[in-house]
């Protein structure tokens, strides 16, 4: 058994719609980033690749490598985890996730994100988590400034 956690934050600017766990979900605001910048594949990406000991999101896909501009997140965590899974073997056991926004309000997209997770993981559903969480106001989550994403993933 191996256990990997990740973490992302991505700052919010005008446009939307917001990219997160795979869905577009209708916001006034988008993340910013070098990729698509969805923080809570990028989150997942990174605790696969930590399960693994096999780095993190910024070696496989660095953020000066002009390919990566734009590039769909989907892919980025399709390509960690066959990576992860051919050099080790290791097949996801579950994930839970919790991502940081004050706003929008997540959780009439929550059942949503975790369906796209687990389709592109080819998982049950009853294998991934994702929870949501203010910033109580406090901090760039909690001015509207950013939003945040963690993943732990057990893996055998």
């Amino acid at each position: 058994m191996r256990v990997g956690i990740g973490h992302d934050t991505h700052r919010l600017i005008a446009g939307g719609p917001l990219l997160l766990g795979g869905i577009s979900i209708p916001f006034d605001r988008r993340l910013d980033g070098h990729s698509d910048a969805d923080v809570l594949l990028h989150a997942i990406t990174d605790s696969l690749l930590g399960a693994a000991a096999l780095g993190d999101i910024g070696e496989l896909f660095p953020d000066n490598d002009p390919v990566n501009r734009g590039r769909d997140s989907s892919d980025m965590l399709l390509r960690a985890y066959r990576e992860v899974s051919e050099r080790t073997g290791l097949r996801i056991v579950n994930l839970d996730c919790i991502v940081f926004a004050q706003l929008p309000k997540l959780t009439p997209f929550k059942l949503a994100m975790r369906q796209r997770i687990a389709e592109l993981l080819e998982l049950r559903i009853d294998q991934v988590n994702v929870k949501a969480k203010t910033g109580e106001r406090v901090g760039p989550v909690g001015r509207e400034e950013a939003i945040m994403a963690e993943c732990i993933v057990l893996m055998e």
